[in-house]
């Protein structure tokens, strides 16, 4: 299934087909129940690559970015599996060295206190006034 371009917002039903073609029926199950109410987009590779020596490193950074969308306040346990899915997707592209930079990267960078566009939680965060 192809991926919808960076920056661009994905609606619902979009999300749904998205979930259902990469086996993620629980990650819908959690935004169905709850919806963000900040529209998703994804930003790909978050001040990253998007792909690296021929690799397209996207699709892993979209999914990764879906989950951390749709994050709850606290989840570290949640936000750790969506970290180790983003490394085990990176290194199954090819790039197992890039995967545990990206990794490191995002346990860092990623943390819902930093509040950033791309923290954990990211559609949950207040909207600016």
């Amino acid at each position: 299934m192809d991926l919808p371009e960076k920056n661009r917002e994905v609606p619902l039903p979009e999300i749904e087909k998205i979930c259902k073609a990469y086996g993620l029926s629980d990650l819908w199950e959690k935004i169905e129940k709850d919806p963000p109410p900040i529209p998703f987009k994804s930003d790909g590779c978050s001040m990253w690559f998007d792909s690296w020596q021929g690799i397209d490193l996207y699709p892993a950074c979209f999914l990764h970015d879906l989950k951390y969308w749709c994050g709850y306040p606290e989840e570290e346990g949640e936000r750790l599996i969506a970290d180790a899915e983003l490394m085990i997707d990176i290194a199954r592209a090819g790039a197992p060295k890039m995967a545990e930079i990206m990794f490191a990267g995002v346990r860092v960078g990623g943390h819902e206190a930093l509040d950033k566009s791309f923290s954990w939680g990211f559609g949950r965060q207040k909207e600016s006034p």
